[in-house]
């Protein structure tokens, strides 16, 4: 017989709770039922206080319990002043559910005769209080939130500034002043100009001249301030940039207007404005689209959260038992051997072990794989990854920039910050291009000044050549295009470590793919043992097999459940076995090439073994001294998508080629199962042979690309063009290799050329037009067919046209 057990509202926070473990209390002949102490205490407190009325206000409240993480006191340093007398707190309140949460805190503070003022933002959670010096310590205070159930966390900065945002601001403030002030400049321009037209009182037109330079001013030497000291910098640096024509442009049309002011001649404070004005606008615009693009890195930082509830002295028994208790830290104070606790829901904070729960977990920001992934005990977890629907904790095992995290970050900013090879071509052509329009200015004010005697058409023209020829667009073209695809390639789970390697990347022709671990999972079992007569074929491999990390090591320690022997003077010898002394004799496992090197092989026995290896497995030789004892068979599966992938180079034109240590039919097997027509395989090859090849294939004009698992193929990746090294995401040598693919996915590889050759598409394409910009302006401002204002507006265009054009990478097609 069973006993139907009754649900209950928690009174306070009105989660359902099991009648039979609900904490109860009687009050006014009412049992009240309670899901927690924290919220019998805080229900006791708010009675205390005479603000039952809460409960009766609250329509919208949202269930949940009382959250009883502490936070340092510590974190809260920066959020605290004192100041006249008086102190003051900002917070962030955690647990706010409804509106009525915010009229409960105020009135509880409002009941404490010390506090002088308390206000609650509900849209943000933040509370700011202040209180008579002396009467409340920090402590106090935050305690009087702890106690109300509104656990308060510090307000911090609000996020990451990147140096972009600063710099998007910056412009934004910049461009507000210019275009205000230049739009009156304007106005009073055209005023002029109806005057001169009209007639206008010299006095009139006097006083228009002045309040247009008193406008002009703040432009010229605020808004323009940027471009006046990087083209100091630039002379000071003996290399002038493209801000030296946008300050020479805008600085001399000033300084020749502030002449005019005093003479009967023209002002052109207007032109002065325009040019910066808009030439601002440009780069706002521009650097909210790197912004934009370089939000992978920022993501994928704010992925990693700033706190973390440690918890001290972890003991499994306490904890499960509810006796311990987290206590909120910064991020930055975790050390490894800590124990952390991840809520559901919050991200991991660094990378560690799971000592207790289970959970899902989603890797996707650190994979790209969207599934979750199953968490237990002993599973490896990554910090910025997030815990899904359950508690867990971690050992720490690695924290701050040690995290597989702060790792990929670290490539990634390398990435963009790196330069393409064809870079240097724009590079070089900057750095000879602004002393050329110099001159061209020059010589252009020099030709009119004489053939027509109107010094003023010659300097407008002067200006307008150094407006328009500003290389903003050549300087652009390449590093946004790199960025952009670096960012796209990282979504989709390729890492890249530099804009190099894109370009290297859009002309690979020749693909290298190691079998183990990349063509096939990698995820070796024995399928049989051959015993040839001893009975001890398996506990000898195994206990030699053991020290190393070899796949095929690994799959034979796994599946031998018995005592391992004791061995000595272990040696692995890359790309054909291992071997120990075991009670005083020589024991190898590996390739028959490499056991007969020091057994002997009969006839027969090279028989068998070949007919295993024509059964599709891996064999694996064991010999005792000089004796061959036996064969352990193994099989792997090939991954699902590597017929498409190696069939979709192969139909793109690519010479496509397996690299592999086992036996010839072993990989003709493989091909086999493939069912790809055109493949190429090398089979019974060492590591140093498969970079051996690598060098052939160079060496006939190809430009070779590596995919392998970034150990064994550590010299053929080193020796590709491109080096990819596959991985999981997390075990992986980030530093070693070219590319790295973040999930063992072989179709990575197709997006990852196909992006390549856009993004080195789209950086021709850029170089293009910013070259015929300038072979098309420039003519047309030394002629006099445009006046420095649409020179702006023009250079400003063209800049925006290379910043969409390469947005265009990013496109889904």
């Amino acid at each position: 017989m069973t006993t139907k057990t009754t649900n209950r509202k928690c009174a306070h926070c009105q989660l359902d709770v099991k009648e039979n473990s609900a904490i109860k209390i009687e009050k006014d002949g009412e049992t009240l039922y309670f899901c927690c102490h924290g919220c019998m205490s805080v229900y006791g407190l708010i009675h205390d206080a005479g603000l039952d009325s809460f409960y009766i206000r609250r329509t919208d409240w949202k269930e949940g319990g009382v959250d009883s993480a502490r936070v340092s006191d510590e974190l809260f340093e920066d959020d605290f002043k004192e100041d006249n007398g008086e102190c003051s707190l900002d917070v962030v309140l955690s647990g706010v559910r409804c509106s009525s949460c915010i009229w409960l805190v105020e009135n509880f503070f409002r009941k404490d005769e010390n506090i002088s003022y308390v206000r609650v933002n509900y849209a943000t959670h933040k509370a700011k209080v202040r209180w008579k010096k002396g009467t409340l310590s920090l402590s106090d205070m935050l305690e009087k939130f702890r106690s109300l159930g509104y656990p308060p966390m510090p307000v911090g900065k609000g996020g990451r500034n990147t140096v972009l945002e600063e710099e998007r601001k910056d412009y934004f403030y910049r461009f507000s002043v210019g275009s205000f002030f230049a739009m009156n400049v304007m106005l009073y321009t055209f005023a002029m100009y109806a005057g001169y037209f009209q007639g206008m009182e010299e006095g009139l037109n006097k006083f228009f001249k002045l309040l247009s330079w008193a406008l002009a001013t703040p432009v010229m030497f605020y808004s323009g301030w940027p471009f006046i000291v990087n083209s100091i910098k630039s002379v000071r640096n003996r290399v002038l940039n493209m801000d030296v024509l946008v300050f020479l442009g805008s600085f001399s049309s000033y300084v020749y207007s502030v002449g005019a002011v005093f003479s009967e001649r023209e002002v052109y404070f207007d032109t002065t404005c325009m040019i910066i004005t808009l030439i601002l606008l440009g780069r706002f615009i521009e650097t909210g689209a790197k912004l934009r693009h370089s939000g992978a890195v920022t993501r994928l930082l704010s992925y990693q959260p700033q706190t973390v509830r440690i918890i001290r002295d972890f003991d499994p028994a306490a904890y499960t038992a509810g006796k311990l208790e987290p206590v909120l830290v910064p991020v930055r104070s975790v050390k490894t051997g800590d124990f952390l606790e991840v809520l559901p829901g919050s991200s991991v904070p660094a990378d560690g072990r799971v000592i207790c729960g289970e959970s899902e977990v989603d890797e996707s920001m650190l994979t790209g794989e969207s599934s979750p992934v199953f968490k237990t005990e002993n599973a490896e977890v990554f910090a910025g990854t997030s815990n899904l629907n359950g508690t867990l904790v971690i050992e720490c095992a690695q924290a701050g920039s040690g995290t597989v995290l702060s790792r990929i970050v670290k490539a990634v900013e390398e990435a963009q910050a790196e330069k393409a090879p064809i870079q240097n071509l724009a590079d070089s052509i900057v750095g000879w291009f602004v002393p050329v329009i110099i001159t061209i200015a020059a010589v252009t004010f020099g030709w009119w000044y004489f053939t027509t005697g109107n010094g003023l058409t010659g300097f407008m023209n002067a200006v307008s050549v150094l407006v328009i020829a500003c290389p903003c667009a050549l300087g652009l073209a390449t590093p946004l295009a790199v960025m952009i695809a670096t960012t796209k390639t990282a979504s989709f789970g390729a890492l890249v470590r530099s804009g190099e390697v894109m370009e290297t990347l859009s002309r690979i022709n020749c693909w290298c793919f190691d079998k183990t671990g990349t063509i096939t999972r990698g995820e070796m079992k024995v399928a049989d043992i051959y015993d040839l007569g001893s009975g001890r074929t398996l506990e000898l491999a195994a206990s030699v097999e053991r020290y190393s990390s070899h796949l095929i090591s690994k799959a034979v320690t796994d599946y031998y459940d018995g005592t391992f022997l004791p061995a000595e003077n272990f040696r692995e010898i890359p790309g054909n076995g291992v071997e120990a002394d075991i009670n005083g004799r020589k024991i190898r496992a590996g390739k028959l090439k490499f056991i007969e090197e020091h057994a002997e092989v009969t006839p027969e026995m090279r028989e068998q073994h070949d007919y295993f290896t024509a059964k599709g497995h891996t064999v694996a030789a064991v010999s005792e001294e000089r004796e061959l004892i036996g064969f352990i068979l193994l099989s792997d599966s090939v991954r699902e998508e590597a017929g498409y992938t190696l069939g979709e180079l192969v139909r793109r034109g690519n010479r496509v080629l397996i690299l592999t240590g086992d036996s010839r039919k072993a990989a003709d097997k493989l091909v086999n199962t493939i069912g790809i027509e055109g493949i190429e395989c090398c089979a019974e090859v060492t590591p140093f042979e498969k970079a051996e090849t690598v060098r052939k294939l160079k060496g006939e004009g190809l430009r070779v690309a590596m995919v392998g698992d970034g150990i064994n193929d550590a010299p053929a990746l080193t020796e590709a063009d491109a080096g990819i090294a596959m991985g999981k995401g997390t075990d992986i040598a980030i530093e070693s290799a070219d590319v790295v693919l973040m999930r063992g996915d072989l179709s990575v590889i197709i997006k990852l050329n196909k992006t390549a050759k856009k993004t080195f598409a789209v950086i021709k394409e850029n170089l293009f037009w910013a070259f015929s910009y300038n072979f098309i302006a420039i003519p047309l401002a030394v002629t006099g067919k445009i006046h420095p204002i649409f020179s702006a507006a023009f250079m400003a265009v063209s800049s925006l046209i290379v910043v969409f054009n390469s947005m265009r990478i990013n496109s889904k097609s």
